[in-house]
């Protein structure tokens, strides 16, 4: 990522001197001078966050690049949006475009991630024959599994689904979206699962519908060779997979749920 720092402008004329910039930069880049007007360090501690410029009560602190105004969701409409949230696995027989991944990818771009770094790169599989060849080919992986081998239950188990025509592993959606990250990168998998839920939430606003790939993330693990077929990267470890697509059906009402219990402390 570019280090802002390095691109930062300040119209001093504008600059209320407020300090707000200053207080909020993590990496305390940014300082006061004499008469209180921040200025900026340029360096390595920089992480790019943006907290200076999306903080600024003035636009005084700016970028070549454009920037959004900023906005909070009413808790009513955002509690209801979460809320009405589903796993799909009955879809429309329409491909996911690319127009559409792009789409749920880019706001994937503002999740947060551990000192900013965000290691995670997509592999985006929206053919949905290749889906389709993703689950054959765990099929026939599967049959060669010995019956003393302690994975042998399941792939049994799962077997019998899909030679029954049942595809409980991709659960015939035409698109799988696949966060992956470098093996050795400490965060790889916890800014992917953040970066996936993004992605989660934001679906339904246009239209998709998601479904977190569990068996296929089982499967990539027990068969390596699996990677090769979804087109991941050497170098690229799959961190967790969702299935997308145009859902069949329009959920109508929200199902209760317990509230999680809490430990005070």
């Amino acid at each position: 990522m570019t280090n802002l720092a390095e691109s930062i402008r300040i119209d001093y004329g504008t600059c209320t001197t407020c300090g707000a910039c200053v207080n909020v930069c993590p990496s305390n880049i940014i300082q006061r001078d004499a008469d209180a007007s921040p200025v900026v360090h340029p360096g390595f501690g920089c992480i790019s966050c943006g907290h200076c410029i999306a903080i600024c009560p003035s636009g005084a602190m700016s970028l070549e690049a454009e920037t959004e105004p900023a906005g909070i969701a009413d808790p009513a409409i955002l509690a209801r949006h979460l809320k009405t949230r589903r796993s799909i696995r009955v879809w429309k027989d329409i491909t996911v475009t690319n127009e559409e991944c792009e789409e749920l990818i880019r706001i994937t771009g503002h999740a947060p991630s551990g000192c900013n770094i965000h290691p995670v790169k997509w592999v985006v599989v929206n053919d949905p024959a290749k889906v389709k060849a993703f689950v054959a080919a765990s099929a026939e992986l599967l049959r060669a599994v010995p019956t003393e081998n302690r994975m042998y239950s399941l792939a049994a188990g799962l077997l019998r689904k899909l030679d029954a025509g049942d595809d409980v592993l991709c659960r015939n959606a035409p698109a799988l979206l696949i966060a992956v990250a470098n093996p050795n990168e400490d965060l790889g998998l916890v800014d992917s699962i953040i970066s996936l839920t993004y992605a989660d939430i934001y679906a339904p606003s246009i239209g998709l519908g998601t479904c977190w790939a569990g068996f296929v993330m089982i499967l990539l693990g027990v068969f390596p060779s699996l990677q090769k077929i979804l087109g991941i990267p050497d170098g690229y470890k799959a961190q967790y997979a969702l299935l997308a697509g145009h859902p069949k059906y329009t959920f109508k009402s929200i199902p209760p749920r317990d509230m999680p219990e809490i430990f005070w402390t």
